[in-house]
């Protein structure tokens, strides 16, 4: 009884465990989505400022080719401004690309562990039910054993009386049977 005790604190424990677990894993991955949705909220407005900046400028262009040299100057301020953006851009979607695959690693590490503790308790429960089979019938032998020999012995204590409340007479008319020949090797006289 005290083994079955233990055994359900200890899957308790257990469940406590992957429980944390789980909301661990859960809340990284919503820590991941919240920070890929910020990312992406700042990245629109900026490139769709650029988007417009390049068309102002092609309209600028356009309209005065007397401005063709301040036209140029101000590619030539942007250039350099661009190449930075796409190489933060690129060093961001990296970064986010290795972190997601460390967010799948940990959610396969955790899958790998929670199905060795599901197998684990499998075993132990099989394992208790074992053993309290065992003790079934161990108890069920040792009940049985004693529960015969005191039934032979009322069974002889009935016979003792039943003779001795007979008449005298019958008694000594009576010729003695022999008893019938039975296996006792459980009777306790």
């Amino acid at each position: 009884m005290i083994f079955v005790g233990i055994t359900s604190v200890a899957v308790l424990l257990q469940a406590c465990v992957l429980l944390g677990i789980f909301l661990t894993v859960r809340k990284a991955v919503q820590r991941g989505q919240d920070q890929a949705d910020d990312l992406r909220t700042k990245l629109i407005p900026v490139l769709d400022g650029m988007k417009e900046l390049m068309e102002s400028g092609k309209d600028v262009v356009k309209l005065a080719k007397g401005l063709i040299k301040s036209a140029d100057t101000l590619i030539a301020d942007l250039e350099p401004r661009l190449e930075s953006a796409a190489t933060e851009l690129a060093d961001m979607a990296r970064d986010v690309h290795l972190q997601a695959n460390r967010l799948q690693a940990s959610v396969d590490e955790v899958a790998g562990k929670a199905r060795r503790q599901v197998d684990r308790v499998d075993q132990m429960a099989t394992s208790t039910l074992n053993g309290l089979e065992r003790f079934g019938t161990l108890v069920n032998e040792a009940v049985n054993l004693p529960v015969r020999q005191l039934s032979g012995v009322i069974a002889a204590a009935k016979a003792v009386v039943g003779a001795m409340r007979a008449p005298a007479v019958s008694r000594a008319r009576r010729a003695p049977r022999p008893a019938p020949v039975t296996d006792d090797k459980d009777l306790f006289v």
